[in-house]
């Protein structure tokens, strides 16, 4: 066994959770695990026990955070340091940490300047003989160059032979709270992403309720410091998790129930009959990583980008909010919801 790993993974939920099996299983290879994440993903990764340690790296006070990794990692030694995120300061810190294995993945971007720095910065990876892997970004993969991240993120596999063909990491949820109800409830997540859905603040509320009467489970909608006019002019029943029993769905065929916790969270997706979400990043990653049926709204033109961090398709399907030609009503979203499920 090697000693001393670090990581990098500055960035969302969703993309931790994208290359969270790859991290386990290249951790596997060494005594020591360390990882530098945001306080967003922080959340996730506390609750996985095969990081020694866990630095935050705080996005509010970006200057200041700068300089103090500068200082304090400058020089340090590991065995392997392992860049996912693209960050500057992360590929900053990896040119100044001393290690045998140095790896990292770089964005390739549109742009002539974009073109003039990708180059740089090969040549450099390869002067100081550090390895690299490139993703196309957003602009680059909307002209029709696409690729896929938890794929490219498997190429580690050529360093470590213990990588599967897997995406997801989980540890095993505590939390059994829905498990009394299994299979009997879909879950709806609203955010910011329904709002551009063209009668939603008009129609929603009663769209969801004739959704709701039209279905043979219980409705469960989740939804996170939601302050949107779509979400407060619903009248339905809202809970957070505290006042919330069970017995409420004996007298509720639809309620919400606010600002899950993230076991809490996890444990109503993995005990759903169909998980459901406007490309919710870390709500659809971890819908298909517990094997759970997945439905995800999106804009047609958005497709070619949001496929992008999808490597298992078996239970994922999308309905369209809008297509090139016109925009979709709630109404008719949840009809081809309805005929999914």
């Amino acid at each position: 066994m090697k000693s001393k790993n670090l990581f990098f993974s500055i960035d969302r939920l969703g993309d931790y959770l994208i290359r969270s099996n790859v991290i386990k299983k290249v951790s596997e290879n060494y005594d020591y695990n360390e990882i530098i994440c945001s306080n967003i993903n922080f959340k996730l990764i506390k609750n996985q026990n095969f990081f020694n340690k866990i630095s935050i790296f705080d996005n509010n006070f970006r200057f200041f955070q700068k300089l103090r990794y500068v200082y304090h990692y400058s020089f340090k030694q590991y065995d392997s340091v392992i860049v996912f995120d693209g960050k500057n300061i992360s590929n900053l810190l990896l040119l100044l940490i001393k290690a045998k294995f140095k790896f990292t993945f770089i964005y390739k971007k549109k742009k002539i300047i974009n073109k003039i720095k990708f180059y740089f910065f090969t040549f450099i990876y390869k002067f100081f003989n550090i390895k690299y892997v490139v993703l196309n970004n957003r602009d680059v993969i909307e002209s029709g160059n696409l690729d896929n991240y938890p794929q490219k993120y498997m190429m580690l596999g050529k360093y470590f032979n213990n990588i599967e063909n897997k995406t997801y990491y989980f540890k095993k949820n505590n939390t059994s709270f829905f498990s009394k109800i299994k299979n009997t409830y879909i879950v709806i997540h609203l955010d910011e992403k329904f709002s551009d859905i063209i009668d939603i603040n008009r129609n929603f509320n009663q769209a969801l309720k004739s959704f709701s009467k039209s279905i043979d489970r219980k409705l469960i909608i989740t939804s996170y410091k939601n302050n949107h006019y779509y979400y407060q002019k619903l009248d339905i029943l809202k809970k957070d998790l505290p006042s919330f029993k069970l017995s409420d769905l004996d007298d509720q065929k639809i309620i919400i129930i606010e600002n899950l916790s993230i076991n809490y969270f996890q444990d109503l997706l993995e005990n759903s009959h169909c998980n459901i979400s406007c490309h919710s990043g870390y709500f659809v990653h971890t819908s298909l990583g517990l094997n759970k049926q997945t439905i995800d709204i999106m804009n047609q033109k958005d497709m070619p980008w949001l496929q992008t961090w999808i490597n298992q398709k078996n239970k994922y399907k999308i309905i369209f909010k809008s297509n090139h030609k016109y925009m979709i009503s709630i109404g008719n979203i949840l009809q081809s919801i309805k005929n999914e499920i």
